[in-house]
């Protein structure tokens, strides 16, 4: 009789309460759908840029193909068709390095101070962010331009490119002479002028539209010769200067010095003058 009166208080529309039961739960359902699949993807997009097995393609290189690449870089001529570009970020990463580890140096010998920040911190600042904002800028005017060249593989042309910067740099920061001005300009137009041309070449091959070409290739060329000559005036200037000014204070010491040496014995030359013309009249 029990079990009769349980199954008699069961309502008559079971269907009804159990559309009821599964609204009320399917709305906090949803919810964590939404919210576990944005946290997914959310999830997936930072391991994407942060796993570094991602860039490690890019870090495998041979000594002897980054010796070829660091010559190439300055050897100007048109690229074949058939020719690969793989992109490769080692080499450009070490050339970066090198150029502000230059930096660094012309700061210090030329007292250069820095306000907000360290001087290891700015020359960083300068070189890598010339080196991917000149890829970016390059890239976008490429993507305008129809160049088929991705974004890594202008990354690693233009890296390869900064290694006339260090040579430049380099010579001119250590070779201190009367001529420094006609040095750097010399090596600014040679050195530095053949990396540009070759990856002006690169690129221009790589440029489908005949039109654009010549146009992307002068933007190439002016970004490259401007940062040189930007890195030289901005921070060897400086270092020029200074030590100019303690080759001319150390002059003037010197001569000041000699006079000082000198200016005691000018009366007795004079008493000396004047008793040689009273013998000579007393002779006469």
């Amino acid at each position: 009789m029990h079990e009769n009166l349980q199954k008699r208080s069961i309502p008559a529309n079971p269907d009804s309460n159990q559309q009821t039961i599964s609204l009320e739960s399917g709305l906090p359902s949803v919810g964590s759908i939404v919210w576990s699949a944005g946290r997914t993807r959310a999830q997936q997009a930072i391991n994407l840029y942060a796993n570094l097995d991602y860039l490690r393609p890019y870090f495998d290189v041979e000594p002897k193909e980054l010796v070829h690449r660091l010559l190439y870089s300055l050897v100007p001529r048109w690229p074949s068709p058939d020719e690969s570009m793989k992109p490769e970020l080692y080499g450009p990463s070490m050339i970066v390095f090198t150029l502000a580890a230059i930096l660094i140096y012309q700061m210090k010998l030329g007292s250069h101070s820095v306000q907000d920040g360290t001087l290891i911190g700015t020359s960083f600042l300068v070189c890598f962010g010339y080196w991917i904002g000149s890829s970016f800028a390059i890239s976008s005017m490429s993507f305008v331009c129809n160049t088929r060249l991705t974004f890594m593989q202008i990354l690693s042309i233009n890296g390869y490119a900064l290694f006339s910067h260090t040579i430049v740099l380099l010579l001119a920061t250590f070779i201190h002479t009367g001529h420094d001005h006609l040095l750097f300009y010399g090596l600014w137009c040679i050195v530095g002028g053949v990396a540009a041309i070759r990856m002006m070449f690169i690129i221009m091959a790589r440029t489908i539209n005949p039109r654009y070409r010549a146009l992307l290739g002068l933007f190439v060329v002016a970004i490259h010769m401007f940062f040189l000559l930007y890195l030289h005036f901005a921070y060897h200037e400086l270092a020029e200067t200074i030590s100019h000014a303690m080759n001319d204070e150390a002059t003037s010491a010197n001569d000041a010095a000699v006079k000082s040496v000198l200016a005691p014995a000018s009366p007795a030359a004079d008493v000396l003058a004047r008793s040689k013309d009273r013998l000579m009249a007393r002779n006469s």
